[in-house]
């Protein structure tokens, strides 16, 4: 989903202007249609449980990718993103509460992740 934002070959440049874009995003459709501060924050705290599922995904299930850990690591936060935006549905107006959510989840994700921007691994 975001993992391009982890990637050491993409140049610091294009993830700020990646950054700046997604924040420009998040506050032109909460200024359209806000959300409340619960569902903002419980998309917020969907974008942590992606850093730790990807954290466990990379550092204790990377062995075995086939394997039902790696599974479940990959697919709890696709639900729990799919079911915050299904519980934000107003009157069958899935759009713009979906949108704006996974906007402020993926600001989350960059916000959070700091390290990640300045990471230049080098291959062995």
């Amino acid at each position: 989903m975001l993992e391009f934002w982890f990637d050491p070959k993409v140049s610091i440049g294009k993830k700020l202007l990646f950054l700046i874009f997604i924040a420009a995003a998040s506050i032109a459709l909460y200024w359209y249609q806000p959300l409340t501060l619960d569902n903002i924050l419980l998309f917020a705290g969907s974008g942590i449980i992606f850093l730790i599922c990807r954290y466990c995904k990379v550092h204790f299930a990377a062995k075995n990718p086939t394997g039902l850990l790696y599974r479940l690591l990959t697919w709890i936060p696709i639900a729990i993103l799919l079911a915050l935006i299904f519980k934000n549905m107003n009157n069958g107006e899935i759009l713009l509460p979906g949108a704006q959510g996974i906007a402020f989840m993926a600001l989350a994700v960059c916000i959070f992740s700091p390290l990640s921007l300045m990471n230049r691994n080098t291959s062995e």
